[in-house]
């Protein structure tokens, strides 16, 4: 073999060694960079099993008050819903009631469980204005024997003014005067004339809204005032229960 077939020879196997060092090389690369996904895939699958738990840390040191707020609040209404079920049960017929903005608010949660009851809400109306709604509903014969008054929430009232409205139902069988509860600064003012001259007449009872909501933020909106559903369906299991006592 001459020198020249020689170096051909030997450029050749330089050629098919290199190739197969490659081919090596590109295999062992695959090999490797297989076993980094898949160990990086765990690393991902693990993260996130952690990140979900994340999302749901155990219980802090308040979590028990938070919880118990609702139990208290849900064994309240369960008492009042056993009470009206012990009681006659009533429909509405034959219920009026008189209020402002809160009567307003929750007039479906009423008519869901006093669908025959008359319904008569205004925003802005104080109790100076009831005698002259009062002798509406009569002219429009809309004012039934049990009737409901929801006023105060607007501004103070006198024990003359508030007399009077109680003297215009004093055939009604059932009168419910409703407290109220706002961070006007009348609020202990109206709260102790619906109180007290309340007691003046023997169809009327008192319902405490100014006690029965005390404590209950998570009620209310960001007035103090005007209720959320939650407190909307409190305030009328109050008012079912009561009619339901006559």
């Amino acid at each position: 073999m001459d020198k020249k077939n020689v170096w051909a020879a030997k450029l050749l196997w330089v050629i098919v060694a290199f190739i197969i060092s490659g081919a090596v090389i590109w295999l062992f690369g695959t090999m490797l960079q297989k076993e980094r996904q898949q160990a990086m895939g765990d690393t991902s699958i693990v993260y996130n099993a952690d990140a979900a738990r994340m999302d749901s840390p155990p219980p802090s040191e308040s979590s028990p008050e938070v919880e118990k707020e609702p139990s208290a609040n849900a064994s309240q209404e369960s008492s009042i819903a056993d009470e009206e079920s012990s009681n006659v049960a009533v429909d509405g017929t034959g219920v009026t009631m008189i209020g402002d903005s809160v009567t307003v608010g929750i007039a479906p949660y009423l008519q869901e469980k006093l669908p025959r009851m008359t319904i008569d809400g205004k925003v802005g109306r104080q109790m100076s204005q009831a005698n002259e709604e009062i002798s509406t509903l009569v002219a429009g014969g809309n004012l039934g024997d049990r009737v409901i008054i929801e006023l105060g929430t607007n501004g103070p009232f006198s024990s003359e003014q508030l007399r009077s409205v109680l003297q215009s139902l004093s055939r009604a069988k059932q009168v419910l005067l409703v407290t109220v509860r706002t961070p006007e600064p009348w609020v202990d003012s109206v709260n102790t004339t619906i109180t007290e001259i309340g007691r003046e007449f023997p169809n009327v009872q008192i319902v405490d809204w100014y006690g029965a909501s005390a404590g209950k933020d998570q009620y209310f909106y960001n007035d103090g005032v005007h209720l959320k559903p939650s407190g909307s369906r409190y305030f009328t299991s109050l008012l079912v229960a009561a009619l339901a006592k006559s």
